[in-house]
């Protein structure tokens, strides 16, 4: 099989898209999120299981075949790519595009999986990706996490995908993980310049706005 599936975390394209609190991350939750339905998570976390698997054999088809086939217009959102994918023929252009493939090895892991029901036959999911990968043009492996979500539909085949959307934290809170968790003796941290790059995308009339809606001290 052809090597065609292409996935590049965005922290490796927009690394270079503070205050300690914006940093931080504001208002975190101090208690660990869990589902009610412990069934129903336990069969997402199956079919997520399977998805997994085919990511590590990087089977397009067999990715492809894990989506609800009867479903009429699919959405899918990948950590690196700038908007959504919609319907069937964008959805399978991301597994394989055409073109020699880029990627050596890649290995995806679902965790935290929680899940509820929306309806009879819809479920909505939550959960962690850890992403690793070895690609063509890079010189060495890489690993990364994002935070995701699904809708999935039980069809006689079991739960098939209907909409994915991969959602990393913001770059100033992901970067400073990764340096608190990674960073060599010596290495300055890249989060000030990172807050001047947030300024600097600032909306001009943002100064304008804000005489009128502020706050009050």
């Amino acid at each position: 099989m052809k090597n065609r599936i292409v996935k590049i975390p965005l922290f490796l394209l927009a690394l270079l898209s503070s205050s300690v609190i914006f940093a931080a991350g504001h208002n975190q939750s101090k208690e660990k999120a869990v589902a009610q339905n412990r069934e129903l998570t336990a069969e997402i976390d199956a079919a997520l299981n399977e998805y997994e698997a085919l990511w590590d054999k990087q089977d397009p088809a067999g990715l492809i075949a894990l989506w609800d086939q009867d479903d009429s217009e699919p959405f899918y959102l990948a950590e690196e790519q700038d908007e959504w994918r919609i319907g069937w023929d964008q959805v399978k252009d991301y597994w394989n595009p055409g073109g020699p493939g880029s990627t050596t090895s890649i290995r995806m892991r679902f965790d935290g999986v929680q899940a509820r029901a929306l309806s009879d036959d819809l479920a909505f999911a939550k959960f962690w990706i850890r992403f690793d990968t070895k690609m063509k043009f890079m010189p060495e492996a890489i690993g990364t996490d994002a935070r995701a979500s699904a809708i999935f539909r039980k069809t006689e085949h079991g739960w098939r995908l209907i909409t994915w959307a991969e959602s990393p934290g913001s770059p100033i809170l992901y970067v400073q993980r990764l340096y608190k968790q990674h960073r060599l003796e010596g290495e300055e941290s890249p989060i000030p310049y990172i807050h001047k790059l947030y300024e600097r995308h600032t909306r001009d009339d943002f100064a304008v706005y804000m005489e009128s809606h502020s706050k009050e001290e």
